[in-house]
């Protein structure tokens, strides 16, 4: 249930929504426009309706039972000609069995306010480097926002999905004939538990052109720089960590287990391989035996990090390792990220 602090008269309203998501995209869009646009806060969702406590926080010793994740609505009127603007946030994401009827509640309030479109936002993992301009892609939720998108020369997400509510409140808006669209950026697979406030930037340029705002980026621009500060630290000491695995020889042991491995693959495919010749063309073909190799030393560095050596070996051999490289560091990242922890 929606409880109102008052009921603002708003001009042609759009309705800016987000929850958590990967690489913290969407919130974050939405809280820099909440502290660029000082909105006021008129409505709230009823917490009891979509979350139930099942632990108490412990700090210095004592117990306490934590509040429930919020709600929010806030409203902004718009001073210039261009309507409006009606922002929920969502501190976190009920569970998927309650997530479209939450869906449902926020578009009755949207329609009610007399809101002409929605926009939500997600992250969409990407093969780039935490430095590299993100693109930023469209999702549609009929022909007419589709169409939107296109005049305002987005490009649009031909395949793919956007979970959670981020994604569902675009099909609940479907089904009341209310336009809507889902901005997507660009982020690197290695961060998509990091804050990204690169993304962040690269879609609120784009909000700009689509509503009538204007944002200062002075401290967003501060947080990039210290976000690729922090990620290339990071990425320093798993390269130094993986470096400190390939000096010396590989044990018996291990050279062992890959040769049994080798010989499993053989025996099922009734075929072995040998390493590629070198090759003119960059993008070379590997055989699916080979494949199914290295997502095996794949699993095994997951559960043991000593076996890097094995699986960099095996990327060499057919020269793939720049394909592989994003998510063979990631394991180091992951792994320096626990011990820190």
């Amino acid at each position: 249930m929606i409880t109102y602090l008052k009921h603002p008269r708003l001009n042609h309203p759009q309705l800016v929504a987000a929850w958590p998501g990967m690489g913290f995209v969407a919130v974050k869009t939405v809280n820099c426009l909440l502290e660029d646009l000082s909105p006021e806060r008129f409505a709230y969702i009823n917490p009891g309706d979509y979350f139930s406590i099942s632990s108490v926080v412990v700090e210095n010793g004592v117990a306490t039972i934590p509040a429930l994740p919020e709600g929010n609505f806030y409203s902004w009127k718009n001073s210039l000609p261009g309507g409006d603007l009606i922002l929920f946030m969502g501190e976190a994401q009920p569970s998927a069995r309650l997530q479209l009827k939450q869906a449902r509640e926020i578009v009755t309030l949207a329609k009610g306010a007399g809101a002409v479109r929605i926009f939500t936002f997600a992250a969409a993992p990407s093969p780039i480097q935490h430095k590299d301009t993100p693109r930023i892609w469209g999702v549609a939720n009929s022909p007419r926002a589709r169409g939107y998108l296109l005049k305002n020369d987005i490009q649009l997400l031909q395949h793919g999905q956007v979970s959670g509510l981020n994604g569902l409140l675009l099909g609940a808006a479907a089904r009341e004939g209310l336009p809507g669209v889902c901005l997507l950026g660009d982020i690197p697979y290695y961060t998509v538990n990091l804050e990204n406030p690169r993304v962040t930037r690269a879609i609120l340029e784009t909000m700009e052109k689509l509503l009538p705002i204007k944002l200062d980026y002075f401290h967003l621009d501060r947080e990039i720089r210290r976000s690729d500060k922090e990620i290339s630290q990071m990425g320093k000491k798993a390269q130094e960590t993986m470096a400190s695995f390939f000096q010396g020889e590989i044990d018996e042991d291990q050279d062992q287990g890959e040769g049994e491995f080798e010989e499993a693959i053989a025996d099922e495919t009734g075929e072995t391989e040998e390493a590629p010749e070198e090759e003119s063309d960059e993008h070379k073909v590997l055989p699916e035996p080979a494949r199914r190799r290295i997502e095996e030393l794949f699993r095994r560095m997951k559960r043991d990090i000593s076996q890097a050596p094995s699986l960099k070996r095996e990327l060499d051999k057919w020269g793939v390792y720049q394909e592989y490289e994003d998510r063979f560091l990631d394991l180091f990242r992951n792994q320096n990220k626990q011990q820190d922890n």
